[in-house]
């Protein structure tokens, strides 16, 4: 009797840890990259369905405009890492973007993250993002973009960026480091763009000798740990 509870105990054993080894070899495997040039507007059609639901790590070229944020907002349950480095951004106008419904008519301007990209007002709720990586040549991050992404954990603004809207990173509370790459502190800004991040435990990344300004200034002052060692890279002379 006591040699067959022994037994059971390690067959019991033995299953547990060849279901935790299983576990663990599916999370290395469970990351679905995809690379590709990207037509604006065109990116619903140009990945299949199959494919759209398993991608986590998308990296885009070529051109985008706001459908295509909806499509990587709504059409991509697993998506959480977005390289957007290399893509322009084009302005448009009509319906499919990523105002209100499908049918929803809306204007959104070129070289911005437009408003509401990685925000679904029709669930009320913030895309899953662990990073993406922005544009080169990025003016402006639209209302909201990113409200609720709770699972956000960095961010890093290039110096071309002029204007953040109302709630663009409302509520990231999973944000522990802002990197921004201008030695003047972006002024236009609408409200809260940072509310609800924790000021304590999110450290602010400047270009080096800009920590006094960015103490001084409005919305970036919350930030407690300012750190000044961004070194901003010189155009190479022609």
């Amino acid at each position: 009797m006591f040699n067959y509870i022994s037994n059971n105990k390690n067959t019991m054993k033995k299953v547990v840890l060849f279901l935790a080894l299983g576990f663990f070899a599916t999370s290395l495997t469970a990351q679905v990259s995809k690379t590709m040039n990207n037509i604006a507007g065109g990116l619903y059609k140009a990945v299949p369905f199959t494919e759209r639901n398993t991608i986590t790590n998308l990296k885009l070229t070529g051109t985008i405009d706001a459908r295509d944020f909806r499509t990587m907002r709504d059409a991509m349950p697993a998506l959480a890492v977005v390289d957007l480095e290399k893509v322009t951004i084009v302005a448009y106008s009509g319906p499919g973007g990523t105002e209100g419904t499908i049918k929803t008519k809306g204007s959104y301007k070129a070289n911005t993250i437009p408003q509401f990209a990685f925000y679904n007002e029709d669930n009320f709720s913030g895309k899953k993002v662990v990073e993406v990586i922005f544009p080169k040549k990025l003016a402006a991050i639209g209302e909201k973009a990113f409200y609720y992404c709770t699972e956000l954990v960095s961010v890093d603004i290039p110096a071309s960026v002029t204007e953040l809207g109302a709630n663009s990173f409302y509520k990231c509370t999973g944000l522990t480091s802002i990197t921004v790459s201008t030695p003047e502190p972006i002024k236009d800004m609408g409200k809260g763009v940072f509310y609800a991040v924790d000021p304590s435990t999110c450290t602010l990344h400047v270009p080096v000798g800009a920590k006094e300004t960015y103490q001084g200034a409005k919305q970036w002052q919350d930030f407690l740990n300012i750190l000044d060692d961004v070194e901003l890279i010189q155009p190479e002379k022609e």
